[in-house]
């Protein structure tokens, strides 16, 4: 037997994934301005836009995440227009923040009551994405001007995750799907 004692995940949702361009890009910008803690304080997970999440999820919120993921293929890649930059407060860790960008819900609109329509009330609505984390005041202005040009950002993939959007905690992805 794998387990007697439970039969539930603690999380488990549905995230988007940005291009691995886009990914190196918002990298590139984080080496030079981030401050970002030991990643034994758990920070250590990828960009993401989230999509779907579910609380003690069971099997069977596993098999309807699974079948939602293979159906949000056909929206790869999708892209989104920058509205505008802002800062985005750490709400575990008091007085951190990030850069994040805001595209609004109008632009998921369609994607969302896709989700919806499959899965009901677990889908999440966020107008924005955190790109570059841990950015220190004084550097917020800089990290603003890097990004000015940016005007579109692209997800190529959506990303099955259990407990922490991390590599490591990746169920399965769009993108494995025949």
């Amino acid at each position: 037997m794998l387990e007697l004692a439970s039969n539930t995940i603690k999380a488990l949702g549905i995230f988007g994934r940005l291009s691995p361009n886009l990914e190196k890009y918002f990298d590139s910008i984080e080496v030079k301005y981030s401050k970002k803690p030991d990643t034994k304080l758990g920070y250590d997970i990828f960009r993401h836009h989230t999509l779907t999440f579910v609380h003690n999820a069971t099997v069977m919120d596993i098999a309807k995440q699974l079948d939602l993921l293979q159906d949000l293929k056909q929206f790869l890649p999708y892209k989104l227009a920058v509205r505008k930059l802002f800062v985005k407060d750490e709400v575990t860790m008091p007085g951190a923040e990030h850069i994040a960008i805001e595209f609004g819900l109008d632009q998921t609109k369609s994607l969302l009551q896709f989700i919806r329509e499959r899965v009901g009330d677990v889908v999440v609505e966020t107008p924005y994405i955190k790109t570059i984390w841990f950015v220190p005041k004084e550097s917020q202005e800089k990290v603003f001007n890097e990004l000015k040009a940016l005007k579109e950002i692209e997800f190529t993939d959506f990303y099955l995750i259990s407990n922490k959007q991390n590599d490591e905690n990746t169920i399965y992805t769009s993108t494995r799907f025949k």
